[in-house]
């Protein structure tokens, strides 16, 4: 037998029933809702629901107007005057109506979408996802499933009232969403800060973390079994994880898995008291992967103008997705990743619609949740979603509108990058440290003194040559920032330790003082503080020179301002929606109002 042509068989999920919490292993399934496999056999006679009857629903009918699939250039044609001429006489958008009833049975229709349905989300609409996922991700075992959700926050909260307790900590970034801590504070599920450096959270410190774990030092938290990452163009730091990475922090979870005594969910239910007398063992086997802009994705920037020329040919859907970072998925062999997928950044965050993927387990056990809150999705939502991309799009088109967001966020990256270089300078440094590296990177530099040439743009003409960094006799640092490999936002470290008031202030007044000051010239972003794990809901004094600042942050006094050991402050810039002008005014604002903030 000719082994070469033996395919790989991927591995069923582990049992992973042991990371259930007592919420989830009592949920119940509807009695309703466990009728509906039912509802749309041939011939069945409906007596048993409590369904309003679809000729009584206001709309016979729903149209739109969308977009065609390739709005945004991807690419550049030899000859792209001619291409720009005809494509201007072309129609950009599409119409489309969604019937109240349809003559086929499996067609989008507004007396199946607005009607009471399975909280898998509509059937169309979730088999369309499930092949996308397959051929975008593709799951490194084979019984996953995916489960339509109301948006990120809906899943998000449902998974951590899954799998957590209360007192149970989270691992994440110690920079993060902070609406995602948010959610899950008021449960009683605690943020564990990881370390971070230019390629995301590391595996060293995940490791050196859980390898040291002590419950008496943590008042008595047990080692936490859940990790919450945003690993793609992260917010708010735009860092990108490597695959190298994601692998070796897996294999940690895997390593960690030390399985507990908790009984299958199958199994008799103990009670309450019986589960906390039993002072279970924790592990960190479950990776929720959290990845709302994975597909803007868009590379290293580079300040060469010849390296921006689109390519004269769009690249092929299999080009397409080889460009992007694998997701955890696929080096997950056990059933220990939940992603989280969002249509916010790809179609519109008012649709509040998106996507879970997981092993079958934990997947039914969030179906139960969704049964008994949410239900589903909205119903318009969902039709609207599902013919835009199962009828009228197709695979094909939805990949195609992908890779023109992905071409129109780079734009606005290089956008802000360039302007923000205008006022400051680059040299070349590794994005990451440690074992794991993600390459070289630009560091851009706003500096109290740099003698050095320039040329028009602003650059130094040194830097196609050597390519070095700045020295420090070239003047204190004051602002700098690596230029993210994707997403929406720029992470713009302010080095208050060179301030002349440094440390008599501290960092916390000195970074509210500077936000003041930038935003009293018109220009809004947001203070860093907003998104540390360490400070989160934590109570601290409040000094008297902080009072001010937080009355500006509308922040209560068990809300900490950040101060790292640097004596750093940091600002995320978003480039999503301002013009280029915009961005260009803000770039020279915010150097103008650095300068004379250390100068005073």
């Amino acid at each position: 037998m000719d082994t070469s042509t033996v395919l790989y068989q991927k591995p069923d999920a582990i049992d992973l029933s042991h990371h259930l919490s007592l919420l989830a292993r009592e949920r119940l399934q509807s009695p309703l809702k466990g009728m509906y496999k039912y509802f749309n056999r041939p011939g069945m006679l409906m007596l048993a629901g409590g369904l309003p009857s679809p000729a009584y629903f206001p709309f016979e009918s729903l149209s739109g107007q969308a977009l065609i699939p390739n709005s945004y250039k991807t690419s550049e044609s030899n000859f792209a005057w001619i291409k720009s001429f005809f494509e201007s006489k072309a129609p950009k958008t599409t119409t489309f109506t969604i019937p109240k009833f349809a003559d086929d049975a499996q067609a989008i229709q507004l007396s199946t979408a607005l009607q009471y349905g399975t909280a898998t989300g509509l059937p169309s609409l979730a088999t369309f996802i499930h092949d996308f996922t397959a051929k975008v991700y593709d799951p490194g075992y084979s019984n996953w499933e995916v489960l339509v959700n109301a948006g990120s926050t809906d899943a998000w909260s449902k998974i951590c009232t899954t799998l957590l307790e209360r007192g149970d900590g989270i691992l994440c970034e110690e920079w993060t969403y902070p609406s995602a801590l948010a959610t899950a504070w008021p449960s009683g599920f605690k943020p564990v800060p990881l370390p971070m450096d230019g390629g995301g959270m590391t595996a060293e410190g995940l490791e050196d973390l859980l390898a040291n774990w002590d419950p008496e030092a943590r008042g008595g938290m047990s080692r936490p079994r859940l990790l919450y990452t945003v690993p793609v163009c992260q917010n708010p730091t735009g860092a990108t994880m490597t695959a190298e990475r994601k692998k070796a922090i897996y294999e940690i979870a895997v390593k960690y898995d030390g399985k507990s005594s908790r009984p299958p969910a199958s199994a008799p239910l103990p009670s309450r008291q019986a589960e906390t007398d039993a002072q279970l063992p924790r592990s960190t086997v479950i990776i929720v992967e959290d990845d709302p802009y994975y597909f803007l994705q868009a590379g290293e920037y580079s300040s060469d103008a010849s390296s921006r020329i689109r390519p004269t040919k769009t690249e092929t859907d299999d080009e397409f997705i080889a460009s992007l970072v694998p997701s955890y998925l696929k080096y997950d062999y056990q059933g220990r990743v939940i992603r989280i997928d969002t249509f916010s950044k790809t179609i519109a965050p008012g649709s509040r619609l998106g996507w879970t993927t997981g092993n079958p387990l934990f997947l039914e056990r969030l179906q139960r949740a969704n049964e008994s809150s949410s239900q589903s999705a909205s119903g318009f939502t969902q039709a609207f979603v599902a013919k835009l991309l199962v009828e009228e799009w197709g695979m094909t088109g939805w990949l195609r509108w992908l890779k023109g967001l992905k071409a129109e966020y780079r734009d606005r990256r290089n956008r802000l990058v360039d302007h923000l270089l205008d006022q400051g300078h680059a040299g070349l440094d590794s994005r990451s440290s440690g074992s794991l590296t993600a390459g070289d990177a630009q560091v851009y530099e706003l500096r109290t003194k740099d003698s050095r040439k320039r040329d028009e743009k602003g650059y130094l003409e040194e830097m196609s040559e050597k390519r070095s960094l700045a020295k420090k006799e070239e003047g204190q640092t004051l602002l700098s920032f690596v230029a993210p490999q994707g997403g929406m936002f720029v992470w713009l470290r302010v080095h208050l330790s060179n301030h002349p008031s440094y440390p008599h202030h501290s960092t916390n007044s000195l970074l509210g003082l500077l936000w003041e000051q930038i935003a009293e010239e018109n220009v809004l972003i947001a203070p860093g503080s907003m998104f540390s794990g360490h400070d989160f809901g934590k109570e601290v004094p409040s000094p008297p020179e902080e009072a001010h600042v937080r009355e500006l942050f509308g922040l209560s006094s068990n809300e900490q301002l950040i101060a790292t050991a640097e004596g750093d402050g940091f600002f995320r810039l978003s480039f999503s929606t301002a013009s280029e002008e915009e961005m260009q005014v803000a770039a020279k604002t915010i150097a103008k109002v650095v300068k004379r903030f250390f100068e005073e």
